[in-house]
């Protein structure tokens, strides 16, 4: 089963939580002459060799190709028909363009890139952040690299995100003359979750997008080998436009698909774009504030409903392989911003998952599930301002004779814990004290409830306070379960935030679903007494 997801790249805890130092002190670019191999691009409106110099954009450096005739930048630069690339450029020289002017005749790159409202993505695909273009000859019949004298090479960087390179780019501002950038022997990292590097080096403002990352760089011919552009999240760097901290799309045997259909003059074969959780990049998900598994569409399969800082309810729908094929928005009020604590469930025993609500003023509503994805009915199962406004966490499952996940499981203000089993639309008939009101309790503040060690009255796994966690084997209307330790006190699961368990992979043991302060969302497939494989489904906030 969880053989089907990619295995989690993160090693370390959380970035929210643990940010990693510099690997060196900070830098900044400076200004120089260029180097051969890296230019810049204009626009032209007739005749590339004789137009004036106007509109620049972007950043590309030469490849080397069997034709000579391969450039490379950024997918995010790509497009258009009036284009020309200008190796070596710089304002400040008296010949801005000593080897003339390639015009762009065909741009190749994975069509799974793509803006999200005008902005380069931020999800998974922002990895394809990568073109090649094919240039035409300059005024004197020269092929680019025939008149730079030579290209780079390409090259992979595999699982070492850890590199040291040299970065050369144009800024787009800041740079009066129009010099070219370059900052010398920066050592890079990944970006966690995505096929990316990370640096830290001032000056690489827009229009440095697709600078070649280049290691062992001779600044006299250009040789080297580029091993990323920047690029990538965002279009290479973070919302706030920092011009310090820039992202490069690395290379892979796609990249290299790619670059062969480049030298070929041919279309590369493309392939569809696949549902992605977070379009717009990982620290969306710092604002679900809630989630909630179970069956909600009648195919058989965990989904998960997760309710928003803004009031957004949404569903998520599981591909029973780990991982989530399309969403769907079910409800966005303010209403659902008072939402204090939910757990899915089936309480009218019609295999169609449910939806239980404990709001701020202790009010509980169950909502009926549909089997299509949305709700079918409302009923208030407790009057605001009652016993429940003490309710500070309720989870649901199995745990009396029926097969129905219809019991619920409270933690309450003052450590009390008890166990309402068989819960319908009728109310909370049958209550079971598990834990008489007590201080341990009191530090519970995740519960979740699943079936992890294959009995037939479910488990519970709890968060506590200084970031233990547990699991108690066999609860039901007589015991909260047997503890068993699963994590001792530590700092990174202080920073477990949110908590869900599901059959997101089929079958049994459940998995455990958490969505951590910086805003990652992980997997842990197939967990038992012991945490499960961990699959990252949502990267962490950049940063």
């Amino acid at each position: 089963m969880a053989a089907a997801l990619p295995d989690s790249p993160r090693s370390e805890a959380p970035a929210g939580w643990k940010p990693e130092k510099s690997l060196a002190a900070a830098k900044n670019g400076s200004y120089f002459g260029g180097v051969p191999t890296v230019g810049t691009f204009f626009h032209y409106v007739k005749d590339p060799a004789k137009d004036k110099l106007v509109g620049r954009f972007c950043s590309a450096s030469v490849i080397d190709s069997p034709q000579g005739n391969v450039i490379l930048t950024a997918a995010h630069c790509s497009g258009g028909s009036k284009g020309m690339f200008v190796p070596r450029y710089s304002g400040a020289a008296k010949n801005p363009t000593p080897y003339g002017r390639f015009p762009v005749q065909k741009w190749i790159r994975d069509a799974r890139w793509y803006t999200v409202e005008r902005h380069p993505t931020r999800d998974a695909y922002s990895d394809f952040d990568y073109a090649f273009a094919r240039v035409g000859a300059n005024s004197r019949k020269q092929s680019v690299q025939k008149a730079v004298g030579g290209g780079l090479k390409l090259g992979k960087v595999g699982s070492n995100y850890r590199q040291t390179v040299t970065v050369v780019g144009y800024p787009g501002s800041h740079n009066d003359k129009n010099r070219p950038l370059i900052c010398e022997g920066i050592q890079t990292r990944r970006l966690p979750g995505y096929r990316q590097m990370r640096m830290e080096c001032g000056g690489f403002y827009g229009g440095t997008s697709g600078s070649p990352w280049i290691k062992g760089l001779n600044k006299k011919t250009g040789a080297g080998t580029v091993v990323g552009n920047l690029g990538g999240y965002y279009g290479g760097g973070l919302e706030n436009d920092s011009d310090r901290i820039s992202f490069a799309a690395t290379y892979d045997t796609r990249a290299l698909e790619i670059y062969k259909a480049a030298t070929a003059n041919k279309n590369p074969r493309q392939y569809k774009r696949g549902y992605s959780m977070y379009p717009t990049g990982g620290g969306t998900w710092t604002h679900a504030m809630k989630t909630a598994s179970g069956d909600y569409t009648g195919d058989g399969k965990t989904d998960m409903i997760a309710i928003w800082s803004d009031g957004e309810v949404t569903l998520y729908t599981g591909n029973g392989k780990g991982g989530f094929s399309a969403e769907h928005r079910i409800a966005k009020s303010q209403t659902w911003t008072h939402a204090k604590t939910i757990a899915g469930g089936d309480f009218n025993g019609n295999n169609s998952s449910d939806l239980m609500v404990v709001w701020t003023d202790g009010e509980v509503t169950l909502y009926t599930g549909n089997g299509k994805g949305g709700f079918a009915k409302e009923t208030q199962m407790a009057k605001a301002r009652g016993t429940w406004q003490d309710a500070i966490q309720i989870t649901a499952g199995r745990y009396s004779p029926n097969k129905w996940t219809d019991d619920l499981m409270v933690r309450w203000t003052d450590g009390e814990v008890s166990l309402y089993t068989d819960v319908d639309g009728r109310g909370f008939l049958h209550e079971h004290k598990l834990e008489s009101p007590n201080k341990t309790w009191k530090d519970a503040t995740i519960l979740t409830a699943g079936n992890f060690t294959g009995s037939a009255s479910w488990d519970v796994v709890v968060r506590w306070t200084d970031g233990e966690l547990s699991l108690y084997r066999d609860a039901g209307p007589s015991t909260v379960g047997t503890e068993i330790r699963m994590k001792p006190s530590n700092k990174q699961w202080t920073h477990a935030s949110v908590m869900t368990a599901g059959s997101y992979t089929g079958g049994q043991p459940n998995d455990l679903l958490v969505r951590w302060s910086d805003g990652e969302t992980t997997l842990y497939t197939d967990t038992t007494t012991t945490l499960g494989r961990e699959h990252m489904l949502v990267p962490p906030k950049a940063s």
